[in-house]
Order: structure tokens, then sequence, then C-alpha cells
């Protein structure tokens, strides 16, 4: 998937029109995916290495036994190779692994872009990572003393079910513009306020 520069576009209007009803910082991000899975390559490398040697040694009369070895180099390469195919890479991934992934990456773009440093602590990252598809919604402190214990659960399912339909740019607009919608009682557009925070996207697409 790739986002053109109209959707990119779209997203930063959607969180100017957001941010002019709060004082709240909305940062959408939407990556491929959050973290490269070495051990999918691995254990695709192994299997397919394996299963080379047992084809050949079935198929083959070999006078040297250690050519079922040598037999398994190539077939590791393949392996290693198929991984990089996104629905092969996911299939041999954890659900454990891909949450932990997913959540740290999140949070690690979540105090790197500074959503944790806003002047009243109302940070909000919406964040998408497509190859896992996995969304986390993470809010600042100041946030999360006013909404409802469910409330990024529901937002998290709408956009879901957005996604799945293939209207991730749709899921992702609403889900910004319901964020500004949410946060504009409890934390009013101020005065003096300041945007904090780019109004760009950050993606990888």
């Amino acid at each position: 998937m790739k986002l053109s520069d109209k959707d990119k576009t779209l997203i930063s209007e959607a969180i100017k029109s957001a941010e002019s009803k709060t004082s709240g910082e909305i940062v959408p991000v939407v990556l491929s995916q959050s973290d490269f899975y070495p051990a999918a390559h691995f254990r695709l490398a192994l299997i397919i290495g394996m299963l080379f040697s047992f084809t050949c040694y079935y198929t083959y009369d070999f006078d040297d036994p250690i050519m079922l070895l040598w037999i398994q180099i190539p077939g590791m390469i393949v392996g290693y190779l198929l991984a990089y195919i996104k629905f092969i890479k996911r299939i041999f991934t954890t659900k454990s692994e891909m949450e932990e992934e997913v959540y740290q990456r999140a949070l690690e773009i979540f105090h790197n872009h500074r959503v944790s440093m806003t002047k009243d602590r109302t940070g909000i990252m919406i964040y998408i990572s497509l190859l896992e598809r996995k969304v986390e919604v993470l809010a600042d402190c100041g946030i999360n003393e006013k909404v409802e214990k469910d409330y990024w659960n529901k937002l998290v399912s709408g956009l879901i079910s957005k996604i799945k339909d293939g209207k991730i740019v749709e899921g992702l607009n609403a889900a910004i513009s319901e964020c500004g919608h949410s946060l504009q009682d409890s934390f009013p557009i101020q005065e003096d306020d300041e945007n904090e925070i780019s109004d760009e996207l950050i993606t990888d697409l």
C-alpha cells in the first residue's frame, strides 16, 4: 500500500480541523510494519532447508550423506527470502511477538516525537501498523484522566473496521475527527493555544 500526497493532505487537514476545537494535539502514524521480525526469516529458512534435504533424500540416491547437508543451504536461502513477502512473514511470526513489537514501536514514536511533552499533557497518538494489522492509541495523562475507560477501545474498533474494508484514510480521518469532538469539552481551544506538534502524518509509506 502507498499513501498518495492527496491522502496525506487530507489527513493533515483533518488534524487541523480537529485541533481547531481543542487544545489537544493529535498525531497519526501509519507504518508498513513495526519491526523486521528476523525470527520469521530464520524459522522459514530452517523449514525450507529441511524440506529441501528430505525431498532430495527420498528422490535421489546419494553416495555421500554430507550432500544432504549442503543441499539445505540453498533451501535456507530461499526460505529466508520468502519471509520478505508480508503475508508469509505474518504466518511465521507469533501473535505475542507482533503485539509486543507494535506496542514498543508505538511507545518509541510517542516519546521521540514529543507527544508526551505538550504543555497541558494533551497529546494523543493514533498508531497503525499494517503488516500486523494492529492499531494502538496512546494518550498522555491529562487526557486519560478525563475520558471513559472503554473510549479508546471503541475508537480502535471503529478504525480497524475501516482498515479491513480498505478505507484506511477515511477511517483515520474519522478517528481524528472523533478525538477532536470528544476533547473539545474537557480541553477547549485557548486564546494562547499553540500548535506544539506538526500536523503532518508520520509514515514510511
